[in-house]
């Protein structure tokens, strides 16, 4: 844990000396990875299925702030949407404006959220992101992790209607097939349900007054989210993105990396817990303190000494 700890102090010193730097670089990873993204599912003779303009247009990301990046992830894929069918891309469009409208108004902070989103679904750990939410951000993260999931299913979707373009269903009845595989889709609701409880699980139980109450809620919340994505498989007989098997090797790992993060978020001692009474005017006081562990990353320097010989 201490070698843990004193990297954890090293990242952080790294990032406030070279955030200038380590930001436009984070950005540039992400836009580029969202692009492939859009052009994996919907890029099939598209304008980004050119490599370099997929570079150039993460390059120009990678020197915005992160809304004016999402707000352009959302143009290229709308565009792209619109290649297939003009009604899909008006659906596609309301859907994210109804999105926006809510996510300008209540979390503008957590842009990052929304973009990470539709990445951790191809990397297959998007259970990860409930018990990173619950344990390091604010519960108005909850919403653009439900937008973000929405958004790769819209990915999804428009994608399986690339593969089937070749049918000669009318632009309306794609927009219809669209709307219903996405609005009335019983997996991606059975996955929102689990990601939000488990969030709230998360948080809630992180702010109990309980010793080692953090790493307590990441395995409560981790776990619930696995038993309501299973069951609903089984109930619904849903047929899920991905197989059963792989929801509980990924779902363990999500809990076993948010354990190992939430000493990067908060790191304490519980053995050295006091618990303090005082008063004034108008209240009691009971007071569980407990102290923070601080490891500070050494610097290890060598003098060399030159020692002339004696004759």
């Amino acid at each position: 844990m201490t070698k843990l700890l004193v990297f954890k102090e090293k990242i952080r010193k790294l990032y406030s000396s070279h955030s200038t730097y380590i930001l436009p670089v984070i950005r540039f990873v992400l836009a580029l990875t969202y692009v492939l993204m859009i052009n994996n599912y919907l890029g099939i003779g598209g304008i980004l299925n050119n490599s370099v303009l997929a570079i150039i247009i993460a390059a120009c990301c990678s020197l915005l702030p992160v809304n004016v990046i999402v707000f352009l992830m959302s143009l290229l894929l709308i565009v792209n949407i619109y290649r297939i069918a003009a009604e899909m891309a008006l659906v596609a469009l309301v859907i994210y404006l109804i999105m926006y409208i809510a996510y300008f108004r209540f979390s503008v902070r957590y842009g990052y959220v929304l973009l990470v989103m539709p990445i951790v679904f191809l990397l297959r750990i998007p259970y990860l992101m409930p018990l990173v939410i619950g344990v390091g951000l604010s519960m108005t993260a909850i919403v653009p992790m439900v937008f973000g999931t929405i958004i790769f299913f819209i990915m999804k979707y428009a994608g399986s209607e690339v593969i089937a373009d070749g049918s000669k269903a009318s632009g309306v009845d794609k927009a219809s097939s669209f709307l219903r595989n996405v609005l009335a889709n019983k997996e991606m609701f059975a996955i929102i349900l689990a990601f939000v409880l488990a969030a709230l699980v998360v948080y809630g139980i992180k702010r109990l007054s309980i010793d080692h109450s953090m790493q307590i809620g990441i395995i409560v919340g981790g776990i619930l989210e696995l038993i309501i994505i299973v069951c609903a498989t089984y109930i619904f007989d849903i047929d899920g993105i991905y197989p059963i098997w792989m929801v509980a090797v990924m779902g363990l790992l999500a809990i076993g990396i948010s354990y190992i993060l939430q000493y990067f978020v908060l790191a304490v001692d519980y053995s050295g817990t006091e618990y303090i009474q005082f008063e004034d005017d108008d209240y009691y006081y009971y007071v569980k303190a407990v102290p923070k562990i601080k490891v500070t990353a050494s610097d290890v320097q060598v003098k060399r000494i030159n020692v002339k010989k004696m004759k």
